[in-house]
């Protein structure tokens, strides 16, 4: 009886083992689909305040590379919705790292900066937004790593 009990024992363990490991797995993915949905309303939300600010030069190229941001933001969301494939989610990511990398090298322009305090101040929630999504792609990359 002793041995029987043994086996049922050990086999109740694996099954736990899974689950735990499954719900570590999903809560990481939610975190990243929580992270990007925040991103993209951060960033759509920093674009249509951008837009409606004038139309000096400085401020044109801003908007549009903070349209493309919103945009790219957005592909990546629909395609993590719809479980698209890892390589198409890490394709999205680049392009999302490349426009905010792009965007931040335009309002980090001192001349923008010093006259642009409130546009400075909307996108610290783009940025808050942005590394939430590094991060939970940090450790989904770690994750397929193991």
């Amino acid at each position: 009886m002793n041995t029987y009990l043994k086996k049922y024992v050990l086999l109740l363990s694996f099954c736990v083992a899974a689950l735990m490991l499954t719900a570590c797995v999903t809560e990481r993915h939610e975190t990243l689909r929580t992270s990007v949905a925040r991103l993209d309303d951060a960033s759509s939300h920093f674009s249509t305040e951008i837009q409606y600010q004038g139309d000096d030069n400085r401020r044109d190229r801003v908007s549009r590379d903070a349209e493309v941001l919103a945009r790219s933001v957005r592909k990546l969301n629909r395609d993590l919705i719809a479980g698209e494939t890892r390589a198409q989610l890490d394709d999205d990511y680049r392009s999302v790292a490349d426009n905010y990398d792009q965007l931040h090298m335009q309002l980090a322009d001192e001349g923008y900066a010093e006259q642009n305090r409130h546009v400075l101040e909307d996108f610290d929630r783009v940025t808050l937004a942005y590394r939430d999504v590094q991060s939970a792609m940090t450790l989904r990359t770690a994750d397929t790593r193991r």
